[in-house]
């Protein structure tokens, strides 16, 4: 893991990339809610034969330094700057869930750093309902072991569902709470159409956190993009079809 200093604040990443090509495109990934740059596993060890891949822990995830952020808004401040330490240019910034939000928040404000988007499970307003925040605050353990569950499609295996419990686990209320009310507050709506990056929405069919009309919404307001709608899968197709997920960024991103 590589560190970079952001705000008074390490932030933490994991950077590969091809041993023998010098020029190659750059896919910078945001892990969502709870989460850590380990959401993009299977991209690190699959795709950085062909892209170089930066993998973060944002702000009070993972490795990094701070408490979390409770709007989406700080998020995007912190990675934006990241871009700018790293001297991060014509970047694809993908992001899942609260992560795409993140990466919509960046399109908003700063696209001249943007060759593209990757928005898998997310949408133009994420509306958190109250019982999450209740049982997070009343039982993280039982908060934990539901939400691991409620992630996946029913085609999931148990082990992968374990490993994000396993994950999940290693987050704190007070970081997830923090999230949830980022992503609760969260509301492009009205600005969504404003952005004109080129974009790869992605969204499980079973997705029952960010049901496909949110990718839908996406797909309609955000001129040129295009959608994968994937079978049998739920809010994690990076990790539950990660061959099927792989190819269709592999191709967005060759195209650009």
């Amino acid at each position: 893991m590589k560190s970079i200093l952001v705000a008074s604040q390490k932030l933490f990443f994991e950077s590969v990339q091809p041993e023998r090509q010098q020029s190659v495109a750059t896919l910078l990934l945001l892990h969502g809610a709870g989460g850590s740059h380990l959401t993009w596993r299977s991209q690190l060890r699959e795709l950085s034969d062909r892209f170089r891949i930066i993998s973060v822990d944002l702000p009070g995830h993972g490795q990094s330094e701070g408490t979390g952020e409770a709007t989406v808004g700080s998020y995007a401040r912190s990675v934006s700057e990241l871009m700018k330490v790293l001297e991060l240019r014509d970047v694809v910034l993908g992001g899942h869930s609260m992560g795409g939000a993140i990466a919509l928040e960046i399109a908003l404000r700063d696209p001249s750093r943007l060759a593209g988007l990757v928005l898998v499970g997310t949408g133009a307003r994420l509306r958190v309902l109250p019982a999450i925040f209740s049982v997070i605050r009343e039982d993280f353990e039982l908060a934990i072991q539901s939400m691991a569950g409620f992630t996946f499609g029913p085609a999931a295996s148990s082990e992968l569902i374990e490993e994000e419990r396993h994950l999940l686990a290693k987050s704190s209320a007070d970081v997830m709470l923090k999230d949830f009310t980022a992503c609760d507050s969260f509301d492009i709506m009205e600005r969504v159409g404003s952005i004109h990056v080129p974009t790869l929405i992605v969204c499980g069919k079973e997705d029952r956190l960010t049901p496909p009309k949110y990718s839908e919404t996406l797909r309609e307001n955000i001129s040129g993009s295009e959608i994968v709608l994937l079978d049998d899968c739920g809010h994690m197709p990076m990790l539950e079809q990660s061959g099927k997920f792989n190819e269709r960024v592999s191709s967005f991103v060759m195209r650009l």
